[in-house]
């Protein structure tokens, strides 16, 4: 219990701090000067008054200084940063790999509002998660499920020395380049594809980057598959937001919140390929269920 509450602790504070990037980072300011101020007095905030939650209800959602509104998204996304560092807990328990998953899926919050907002996705962000999930990859279990040909799986012997691709830890390095090319690397595909039909630029650069850093801790097998899914939710989404005239077919709609909602959720999601053979054990079900159905009626 005093594990969950201590998660649950540290991702309200991260939360907080999320809302500091979020907030500045979209508008080009540091994110560590100065220190946090009301944006309509400009009064700097006593650090009693910035207790995630707990300070937004004692002061009823107004300054101090000035009782000028404060939005409720603050303590709403405190409140999220806590139940995501929290599944994650859940996901990896108390161990050595929870603090970079956190950390990830801290990340994929901030891009998610910020690109929300402002249609942007700083490369800050982008290039941290790739250099973070290229550096834990040795341990990243995570990446013990992805598929990888037999060649990158064998043990190769070059003069006196023994390669052993087949090493776990080698094969979690592997996976996580792997990762790294094929997330950023589809995304540049899809948008070259996309910009030669249409004329104009079909994917924003700041999507190839997170899919990179993203690639880097779930392997390219899932990273391939939360593109997918982002495009599938996506296609949803603005379909109907078409259809119920909040846009324009022309419009242009933010696409990171929906590559970073997947990338989450297939951290709780078998590998891709285990999903494929249950669709093809499902599916094998009900036509051999059909076939033995007829079979019982003609007789």
């Amino acid at each position: 219990m005093f594990e969950i509450i201590l998660v649950f602790i540290l991702g309200l504070v991260l939360g907080s701090f999320a809302n500091v990037c979020i907030y500045r980072m979209q508008r080009n300011l540091s994110i560590v000067k100065p220190n946090s101020h009301c944006t309509n007095c400009n009064n700097f905030i006593k650090w009693y008054d910035n207790i995630p939650i707990l300070s937004y209800i004692l002061l009823k959602g107004k300054c101090r200084y000035c009782k000028s509104k404060i939005s409720l998204r603050y303590p709403l996304i405190e409140f999220i940063c806590g139940l995501l560092f929290l599944s994650m807990y859940f996901l990896f328990g108390f161990s050595y790999i929870l603090i970079p998953f956190c950390l990830f899926a801290f990340c994929l919050l901030v891009i998610t509002v910020i690109d929300f907002d402002s249609q942007i996705i700083p490369d800050e962000i982008s290039y941290f998660l790739i250099v973070l999930g290229l550096l834990v990859s040795p341990l990243n279990h995570i990446l013990s499920d992805t598929f990888l040909p037999p060649a990158l799986t064998t043990q190769y012997n070059i003069g006196s020395f023994n390669i052993m691709l087949g090493d776990p830890v080698l094969k979690r390095i592997i996976s996580s380049v792997l990762g790294l090319i094929a997330g950023g690397g589809s995304l540049w595909l899809i948008g070259c594809i996309g910009e030669k039909i249409f004329g104009e630029e079909a994917m924003g650069g700041g999507d190839l980057k997170i899919m990179a850093g993203v690639g880097a801790f779930i392997g390219w097998d899932k990273v391939l598959f939360s593109i997918f899914l982002a495009s599938l939710l996506g296609s949803i989404v603005g379909g109907c937001m078409i259809l119920f005239k909040k846009i324009g077919r022309r419009d242009k709609i933010p696409f990171g919140p929906y590559l970073a909602i997947s990338s989450f959720v297939m951290l709780f999601l078998p590998s891709p390929a285990t999903i494929i053979n249950y669709i093809f054990l499902f599916e094998e079900n009900l036509l051999i269920k059909y076939v033995f159905t007829n079979l019982q009626n003609i007789r």
